[in-house]
């Protein structure tokens, strides 16, 4: 098997500054960059900022695989505001042409829901929403990558699907989570194989462990899974800095490496 390996800035627990020389040390090839609320303020929403993030990972020798617009679980498409769903837009459209400027090819953009709003509402507005702006991620060379975050017209490999293909744009994929699948009691080898090629990203943790290999997620089997279904991209470990965030990555990084 041969996946990348990379971790979300998260799960190294330092800042941007620091994290990309620490990925480096942890032997990480990659590290996802998460925006939330407050995306605008970040280095990534402004071009001074952009340029130094460049060089931190021209020097390290570690690139960008990916952003994670944790910012949606503010400014959902789900939402019954027009104005914040008009913000989820801002958001998709303006970090498309970021990810592209700085080599990330996925965008994580978890499916979330908003207060009130029933489940098949939400899913028609999302996939309303992804859908109209998907052209400016195909224009960006991008993904947006709809991740499982355990609500409940996007929990199942079957409605992840059924989502990506009914927006019908081959810049919308599935950003896969199997731990989420886990908290869900769902059956992770099951909804990788229903995904198949739609799978662009992955996210790695083991539910109820600190470290992987300590939870309830049977890993072994979902590698094969993902080697099975053809896919060939990135591992993005999303699991608890710890008080040593080095020594964390460093043992989790070994365990993946011990299967593959």
């Amino acid at each position: 098997m041969r996946f990348r390996l990379g971790a979300i800035d998260g799960a190294l627990g330092v800042s941007w500054d620091r994290v990309f020389e620490l990925a480096a040390q942890a032997g990480l090839e990659g590290v996802e960059l998460g925006v939330g609320e407050d995306y605008f303020k970040t280095k990534l929403w402004n071009a001074e900022g952009r340029r130094e993030l460049r060089e931190l990972s021209e020097a390290s020798g570690v690139v960008i695989p990916s952003i994670c617009l944790h910012t949606y679980w503010r400014f959902s498409f789900a939402s019954n505001e027009e104005k914040t769903r008009a913000k989820a837009r801002q958001v998709a459209e303006q970090a498309a042409e970021i990810a592209s400027e700085l080599g990330a090819r996925n965008l994580l953009i978890p499916l979330t829901s908003a207060e009130g709003v029933k489940p098949e509402e939400a899913r028609a507005r999302w996939v309303q929403g992804i859908g109209s702006c998907a052209n400016v991620a195909e224009d960006s060379g991008v993904i947006y990558a709809l991740e499982n975050v355990g609500q409940p017209f996007a929990r199942s490999g079957a409605q992840l699907s059924s989502i990506v293909d009914e927006i019908g744009s081959p810049a919308v994929r599935a950003y896969y989570d199997p731990g989420n699948a886990v908290h869900a009691n769902l059956d992770p080898v099951v909804d990788i194989g229903v995904l198949g090629e739609r799978i662009s990203q992955v996210h790695m943790k083991d539910p109820g462990g600190v470290h992987l290999g300590e939870g309830r997620m049977d890993i072994p089997s979902v590698l094969r899974a993902l080697e099975d279904v053809g896919f060939t991209g990135w591992l993005i470990l999303e699991t608890q800095p710890t008080d040593d965030p080095l020594a964390a990555c460093r043992m989790n990084l070994e365990f993946l490496r011990k299967i593959l």
